[in-house]
């Protein structure tokens, strides 16, 4: 867990308020907002590294044979989770900007939120968060460009891969018209707990090199919530 977290979701001056097992919110001025829109898209960012780390945690045999059935192949499970934790990925560039855009308090909606209008914009730019962005940006996209392409390893490439698939697919097929194994089932399981093994091992290189990224975001990011709370504190009115 990185500093900012507990200096956001943690703070003391949030007004989420806990009352007889309720919980409540209560906006009183600009910096209760700010807190509170802070603090949902920091644990909304936090929540897509998470889950990235999930799905990929599910490659794995075990898991596989817990949730197929006679119905598909274990392939279409295979390619179900490594989609999936894609999806993942790039939605912690995507929650990245959105809180971007509540740190320093910009306006954008976040249906308009896109990399070029954040990167650019002054006040990014001016606290140093464009270039944190953009390292972000670039190993997402390092991430995404190879879902289909296991790298670094020559035990498996993407034809071997779509061969195992083809396996899989016949040996599924045979035992669902009652043919038998078309390969024997220990040594399916090797083959295919290999490649998970490789492709689990891959993928996590690419997710740490963009929780590093993020690392880097974060420590640029945590002055300036203190940075903007102080200025929203100075236009709260004094209750008389």
């Amino acid at each position: 867990m990185h500093a900012i977290e507990e200096l956001i979701i943690l703070d003391k001056e949030s007004p989420l308020i806990l009352k007889r097992s309720k919980l409540t919110v209560s906006l009183e001025n600009e910096l209760d907002e700010y807190i509170l829109s802070c603090s949902r898209a920091l644990t909304s960012l936090s929540s897509s590294m998470d889950k990235a780390r999930l799905s990929l945690s599910l490659l794995d045999i075990k898991h596989l044979e817990s949730i197929s059935s006679d119905e598909h192949p274990k392939s279409l499970y295979i390619e179900l989770i490594i989609e999936n934790s894609i999806i993942r990925v790039q939605s912690i560039y995507d929650r990245a900007l959105i809180l971007t855009n509540k740190l320093l308090d910009l306006g954008v909606s976040n249906d308009s939120i896109n990399h070029n209008l954040i990167v650019t914009n002054e006040k990014v730019q001016k606290y140093g968060l464009h270039s944190k962005l953009r390292a972000i940006h670039k190993a997402c996209n390092q991430y995404r460009l190879i879902r289909n392409t296991v790298i670094h390893h020559d035990r498996f490439t993407e034809d071997e891969f779509n061969q195992l698939s083809l396996v899989i697919n016949a040996d599924h097929m045979s035992r669902k018209l009652n043919r038998g194994e078309f390969i024997d089932r220990a040594t399916l399981d090797e083959l295919t707990q290999t490649y998970l093994d490789i492709k689990r091992e891959d993928l996590s290189e690419y997710l740490d090199a963009i929780e590093s990224r993020l690392g880097d975001y974060f420590d640029t990011a945590a002055p300036i919530y203190g940075i903007y709370k102080d200025k929203m504190r100075s236009t709260i009115t004094p209750q008389a």
